[in-house]
């Protein structure tokens, strides 16, 4: 049978996806709505009602409050963008996404009151993100044409269900209308459920579901399909600055490019909307007033002409009281920029970098204090108590001989005198052994300093950089920078701060905003610019003469920011995420990354040509001994002078010469101090003398001392020869039956002598 209200009755087929809770003494078109409304789980619901569907609309709030969902009433002309924001205040959860919009109404009623129920736009974030993120369901009484509420124009909302009603289940109806429909109620039971969906044409409606006049409910497809696909194709004002790598902009075709470019397109891809750039006016970033109304780019998502900033923007607490940031996309580091020191400068000290200043002077203190302990242990050891006038010979126990021998040996060079004693050579063995070390580590690490240029830079930290005072500073005007120098308490930003307004007043480029203006002046000289650490490293590609400070001052993250408040953080930061984790920032930065420059091929380790700046410092220090030599060489004159007239004014009386070991000595003196009173010292002593007094011809001299007991015979031959003004003085003991012979030769230690007769 034909059905005279309900035309084309449809016949769905498929299981029941849910069935709706039973309600008594309420009517059909709320169980089919309270079906739905369960079924999408919410539990708040605002019911708009025009003047026809009153009567539906309390029954279905009474419905509603029995079965504990929260719902409030509004007529269409009460709902305006006040109520609308006092809702997202009294609601009890004010998400947008959350904000769920039951309205009945005929056909008329809800286009004009769908086309713009409230004011929406950029002006007012939450109200215009009800656009994407509110849902609609729309029971309209009429047995008109639905396709009018397909023009985008007609409905901007994005999530609407529609349930259409025959007119005569209004209440208003008549009681004849109302008993046609409940007679014919078994044959025409089922209700279609449509939505609005996008398409490549426009929009359009698409069935995806029934529902039957008891609340049964079957499930064809997705209720709000468009929640999948973001904006729906909107258009959205973006604005970013220049700022390589991250924003490159092409002069000639005025496109854009750089990773945050690509991370804007990606953005634009997984959100479903367009975009188009619309750069600040006055060229800066933003930076605020003291009534915190901000410019740049910050000012213009401030006043709300702008929907976000696709930038390398950094994350600052302050910018946070007027805007909202994403999670961040990249993690940067500030360093300072600086021209390098020319590296001739200090070339001349090659020689003297392999070991620090600390180690130098510690060398340095170590050799005197290890000669004198040297020269306590020679001159006060009991190993020495049987020389007599010990301090009238050279040697170990006079300090200038120890200093210049511990100094040899330091040089890896020998030494005239040597240490007899075991406490001595004990100190001489271990020295020897630190020398070692000294050496092989100064000439490993001095292969490494000639191989490899080395370039101290004059300051490494803000420290250092507010405390000198050859070098001007600036930064990055109207960024983040300057609103952190400006507000900091530390000491050294403070200080910092105070230089650049005192620069400033002089200068005004200290403060600009364009990278390439510091870049210049850094390279000009005696400047220093402070900023992020990845301009520093592209500026730094192919110019050789630029260096940065590594120490990192600020740590700084990148992120898109959005307007304050902004209900869309949460859905652009799971966006993000998503694409750090799939690993596009390092594809792009693989592809947008400067390569390596000149100056990185320059730097890696090579061998080459020793030049003579190089070594500069070894002539310096020949030029410095010959000149110290010269002095010394002054000295003993003046020295001598002074003596020979001292003497001569009977001042001073001559002194004995001390005698040098190895040397020729006075055989009389030699034996009469060192033999002792026995009766073959005695006579070797006079023989000795005699011989040495009356026996010398053509410069040679012989002289025989010899002692005869019974059955023991001694021979001493002591003998002086002098060819070519060389002394030899020998003493041989040969033994032949009890038979002594000795030869005493000057050309030995006097030290080998002692104690040879006893």
């Amino acid at each position: 049978m034909n059905c005279p209200v309900l035309n084309n009755c449809p016949n769905p087929t498929g299981n029941i996806a849910h069935s709706g809770p039973a309600i008594n003494n309420t009517s059909s078109t709320v169980l089919t709505l309270i079906s739905v409304i369960t079924y999408l789980k919410w539990t708040s619901v605002c019911v708009v009602f025009d003047n026809d569907t009153e009567y539906e609309a309390i029954d279905l709030q009474n419905s509603l409050s029995t079965i504990g969902i929260f719902a409030v009433l509004y007529r269409m002309e009460e709902v305006t963008s006040f109520n609308i924001d006092a809702l997202s205040q009294n609601e009890p959860n004010s998400d947008p996404d959350r904000l769920n919009f039951t309205v009945l109404c005929r056909l008329s009623s809800c286009q004009s009151f769908l086309e713009k129920p409230f004011d929406v736009g950029r002006k007012n974030i939450w109200r215009s993100s009800l656009l994407y993120f509110s849902s609609w369901l729309v029971g309209i009484f009429d047995t008109g044409n639905l396709t009018i509420l397909e023009s985008n124009i007609s409905c901007p909302f994005d999530n609407i269900a529609i349930i259409k009603y025959p007119t005569v289940m209004l209440k208003s109806e008549s009681e004849h209308q109302r008993q046609v429909v409940k007679d014919t109620a078994d044959d025409c039971e089922w209700l279609p459920i449509q939505t609005i969906v996008w398409h490549k044409p426009g929009r359009g409606l698409v069935q995806v579901g029934f529902v039957h006049l008891n609340g049964s409910l079957i499930k064809v497809k997705e209720m709000f399909p468009n929640v999948r696909y973001g904006y729906n194709q909107r258009k959205l004002l973006v604005s970013t600055l220049p700022w390589p790598p991250f924003v490159i902009l092409d002069n000639k075709t005025k496109q854009y490019s750089g990773i945050t470019i690509e991370l804007l397109k990606q953005l634009s891809y997984n959100l479903n909307f367009t975009y188009e750039i619309i750069p600040p006016p006055d060229g800066k970033w933003g930076v605020g007033s003291d009534n915190n109304t901000w410019n740049g780019m910050i000012g213009q998502l401030q006043r709300r002409e702008i929907d976000m900033i696709a930038a390398p923007l950094g994350v600052q607490s302050h910018r946070e009281t007027v805007m909202d940031f994403t999670h961040p996309y990249y993690y940067e580091f500030s360093a300072i920029l600086m021209k390098k020191p020319n590296p001739n400068d200090t070339r001349w000290t090659t020689l003297l970098d392999p070991f620090s200043p600390t180690v130098l002077m510690y060398i340095g203190i170590s050799l005197p204090v290890v000669s004198l302990f040297l020269v306590v242990f020679e001159k006060y050891n009991p190993f020495y108590g049987y020389v007599q006038n010990r301090m009238k010979t050279r040697g170990l126990h006079h300090f200038s001989d120890s200093f210049w021998y511990m100094y040899g040996a330091l040089l890896t060079q020998g030494g005239e005198h040597i240490a007899r004693s075991s406490a001595g050579r004990t100190l001489l063995s271990f020295w020897w052994l630190f020398c070692i070390i000294m050496v092989a580590t100064y000439s490993g690490n001095f292969v490494a300093f000639l191989t490899v240029s080395k370039t101290k830079l004059p300051f490494t930290d803000l420290e250092g950089l507010v405390a000198q005072s050859s070098y001007k500073w600036g930064t990055a005007g109207a960024t983040i920078y300057e609103t952190i120098f400006k507000n900091s308490e530390l000491p050294e930003r403070k200080e910092l701060w105070y230089g650049i307004i005192k620069y400033n007043a002089t200068d005004p480029s200290v403060l600009s905003s364009d990278p390439g203006v510091h870049v210049s002046k850094v390279l000009k000289g005696e400047y220093a610019y402070v900023a992020d650490k990845t301009f520093m490293d592209l500026a730094m590609t192919n110019n050789c003469d630029l260096a940065i400070a590594t120490s990192d001052i600020l740590p700084v993250q990148y992120a898109i920011g959005l307007p304050n408040n902004s209900p869309f953080v949460q859905m652009f930061s799971d966006e993000i995420i998503a694409i750090l984790e799939s690993g596009l920032i390092q594809i792009w930065m693989m592809q947008i990354w400067p390569r390596n420059g000149v100056c990185q091929k320059m730097s890696v380790t090579e061998a080459k040509t020793i030049e003579l700046l190089d070594i500069q410092i070894g002539f310096y220090l020949i030029g410095l001994g010959v000149g110290l030599a010269c002095l010394s060489l002054l000295y003993e004159f003046l020295r001598n002078k002074c003596c020979q007239w001292l003497r001569r004014s009977g001042r001073m009386q001559r002194r004995s010469p001390v005698q040098y070991m190895g040397t020729r000595p006075n055989i009389e003196d030699f034996f009469s101090a060192n033999c002792n009173d026995s009766p073959i010292n005695r006579a070797i002593s006079q023989q000795i003398g005699n011989s040495w007094s009356h026996n010398r011809h053509n410069e040679s001299n012989v002289v025989t001392a010899s002692h005869d007991r019974q059955n023991e015979s001694n021979g001493i031959t002591v003998s002086y020869h002098r060819h070519n003004e060389s002394n030899g003085f020998n003493v041989s003991n040969d033994r032949h039956n009890d038979s002594d012979l000795f030869t005493v030769s000057p050309s030995i230690d006097v030290y080998a002598l002692d104690g040879l007769f006893e």
